[in-house]
């Protein structure tokens, strides 16, 4: 029986624990999709945008650690990736694009062969860690194993992988594929016995933890340290879930916070685990450095001391060091009462304002949607008005790889994220979006009806882009074009098979994510925005621009 390249690749997801794949099929990969379905133990979810479906792989791969993939053509579908691949080097997100490409006879020779893409590699290149194009059948399978293993080796990020289509339908030796345990990167045991030293030596310590802590499956590491310390634990906004954000201890994402930032000023060591301190809008990020002295833990050399000067330094899996650091603590003393009372206390008056500047409706719904969604439900965000007042601080989330948000601030990603995290995990999920963003990908809901994936879908619809409303009117006293005019969603999605309603009222949509939630598939919800009370936006400090 033959055995192809197509065939090699279909064995290779499956040996890298794949169990669904994205993907829009084309004359330049039908190859490796027919062997998929051959051999039956991949299933593919058929994308309706290939941007849309890279940014769903995207959403399996944060939702479950796994490898995300997209399948697309060659040329205009992965030109449309490129997008999706940009979103997931911003997260760290190991998201691997398979791509076709014309007959290696005809590649390169400018003769317009269909779909050819002369410059498709260094374009990969820009948004994917690696990339590898071979050129003969024997180098399909080190293509393979070089990119997904250098997407597991270190921080996470996306690859690309270019398959001339004659090498999809060319024979080959079954292969060996790479084993992807055993990657973590170890701390030096003379850096962690330094760390425990200065921990041991301080009394006011905070830690500050990112995404890095969750990839690493280093949560309960790091609960287990902020217990021994007494510490407070402030995570960034991929973060989320490292630690239940009803621990005492978890002060949540709130590092840009004026008043946290405050209450933590007196701190003489910050303990900064997998964040790459992102700056921010206005580069507002940069100017908050941590407190006191910075020990920072990361797995990837350069971040650290990369946006502030690290006192020192460890480069290593957030789990494994965490694990060392904590063997060694021992009895050691923990923080200062009087410390973390002043942190608490800012915590609460903090929570206090935000939810007061929320309006009486949007709390009401805020507390609506926690007190339905499961505790391991997935909470997805678009970039959206209401994820920046409540939805990426306020709501509360309790485990790993259930907080999903485009980390590069981009507008749209969130369904298909919801989507991709929703089909791996089976887990009922809530996507919130504005009108704006929703429209980028609302095709979508095809997908989501055809895989009868467990989502709801919470459309806040002002008729437009409702955060650069409020940036431009901060910032020039004046709006411009942002007002797209009111849609009905509603009716678009049930047009295309998904359940839906459209509410004008916080008791309407209470009743709606009941309705929403006692169906097996998806359902949206249209929000009229017009009808509730309105909501104080606090996205950014107004910053000034000066000239010269």
């Amino acid at each position: 029986m033959s055995y192809t390249g197509a065939d090699l690749i279909a064995e290779g997801l499956a040996a890298f624990g794949v169990e669904n794949v994205f993907g829009i099929v084309s004359i330049h990969n039908m190859p490796i999709f027919d062997a998929i379905n051959r051999l039956g133990k991949t299933r593919i979810i058929d994308a309706r945008h290939e941007q849309a479906g890279t940014h769903a792989a995207d959403g399996y791969a944060r939702a479950t650690g796994k490898l995300g993939v997209m399948i697309a053509s060659t040329g205009p579908g992965t030109t449309n990736t490129v997008t999706g691949l940009y979103e997931a080097m911003y997260a760290s997100s190991r998201v691997l694009v398979i791509t076709g490409q014309a007959e290696t006879a005809f590649y390169g020779k400018g003769l317009s062969y269909v779909h050819e893409a002369e410059n498709q590699l260094p374009m990969l290149k820009t948004v994917a860690r690696r990339v590898e194009s071979p050129r003969h059948i024997g180098q399909l399978a080190e293509a393979l194993n070089l990119v997904v293993r250098d997407m597991f080796t270190g921080r996470g990020a996306p690859g690309a992988l270019e398959i001339p289509i004659n090498l999809q339908y060319a024979q080959v030796p079954r292969p060996e594929f790479v084993s992807l345990e055993g990657i973590s990167v170890p701390p030096d045991p003379a850096a962690v016995e330094q760390a425990v030293n200065k921990i041991r030596g301080a009394s006011r310590r905070i830690i500050v933890a990112g995404g890095g802590v969750i990839a690493a499956g280093g949560s309960a590491a790091l609960q287990a340290l902020a217990r021994t310390l007494d510490a407070p634990v402030i995570t960034t906004v991929d973060g989320r879930g490292s630690i239940p954000e009803d621990d005492p201890r978890c002060i949540g994402n709130y590092y840009q916070s004026a008043g946290i930032y405050q209450a933590i000023a007196d701190a003489d060591l910050t303990i900064a685990i997998g964040t790459k301190f992102a700056v921010g809008v206005d580069g507002q990020g940069a100017r908050l450095t941590p407190p006191g002295e910075l020990l920072q833990i990361d797995v990837d050399p350069n971040m650290v001391g990369r946006t502030h000067h690290a006192h020192l330094g460890i480069i290593g899996d957030a789990r494994l060091t965490l694990e060392a650091i904590n063997q060694g603590l021992g009895d050691t003393s923990p923080n200062d009462g009087q410390f973390n009372d002043s942190i608490w206390e800012a915590r609460e008056g903090v929570h206090e304002a935000m939810r007061k500047r929320l309006g009486p409706d949007y709390a009401v719904m805020m507390d609506t949607m926690r007190a339905k969604l499961p505790r391991d439900g997935l909470w997805v965000r678009d970039t959206t008005i209401p994820a920046y007042n409540f939805g990426n601080q306020l709501f509360p989330i309790y485990e790993p790889r259930t907080s999903i948000n485009p980390s590069s601030g981009a507008i749209g990603p969130g369904l298909p994220l919801a989507i991709g995290a929703a089909i791996a995990t089976g887990k009922r999920s809530i996507v919130v979006h504005g009108d704006g963003g929703f429209m980028f990908h609302a095709t979508e809901m095809a997908t989501a009806a055809q895989y009868q994936v467990p989502l709801i879908i919470c459309v806040f619809n002002d008729g437009g882009y409702g955060v650069l409303r409020w940036l431009q009117q901060n910032r020039f006293g004046r709006i411009n074009e942002t007002d797209l005019g009111k849609m009905n969603f509603s009716k678009m999605a049930e047009s295309v098979g998904v359940a839906a309603e459209r509410v004008k009222s916080v008791a309407q949509f209470e009743a709606a994510l009941d309705r929403g939630m006692a169906i097996d598939g998806p359902y949206l919800i249209d929000i009229d925005m017009e009808h509730l009370a309105p909501m104080e936006i606090s996205v950014m400090p107004k910053q000034k621009h000066e000239v010269g």
